[in-house]
C-alpha cells in the first residue's frame, strides 16, 4: 500500500482491510445510520438532562460548563450497555435492510 499526500484515510483504511482480510470481514455499512452509532444515544441523554436543568442557560460558557458536568457523570453502565447493543443494533438494521430501526 502506498499513500500520497491525496490518499484520503477512508481508502488508506479500506486498503489496510483488504490485506488483512483473512482477519476481519467487514459488514456492509449503510451510511451515516443513526441506529448503530452509539454516540447518538449519548448525545439523546445529554440533551434530555440539559433541557431538564431550571434555568435555562444564559450563556454559551454556562452551556458548555453544564455540558462538560453531565458528560463527566454519564454512567459506566450506560456505556456497557451500549456496547452490549450492538450486536442486536447490527441485527435490526440487517433485517430492516439500513431501514429505521428502534435504536
Amino acid at each position: 500500500m502506498e499513500s500520497s499526500s491525496r490518499t484520503t484515510p477512508h481508502v488508506i483504511v479500506l486498503e489496510w482491510f483488504e490485506e488483512h482480510t483473512d482477519e476481519f470481514h467487514l459488514m456492509s455499512w449503510p451510511p451515516n445510520s443513526p441506529d448503530l452509532n452509539p454516540m447518538e444515544h449519548i448525545w439523546d441523554v445529554m440533551e434530555r438532562q440539559l433541557r431538564a436543568q431550571i434555568p435555562p442557560c444564559p450563556n454559551i460558557s454556562t452551556l458548555r460548563d453544564r455540558c462538560l458536568d453531565i458528560w463527566y457523570k454519564l454512567s459506566p453502565v450506560m456505556y456497557q450497555n451500549l456496547v452490549a447493543s450492538m450486536p442486536r443494533r447490527i441485527a435490526a438494521v440487517l433485517k430492516a435492510k439500513g431501514g429505521a430501526t428502534r435504536y
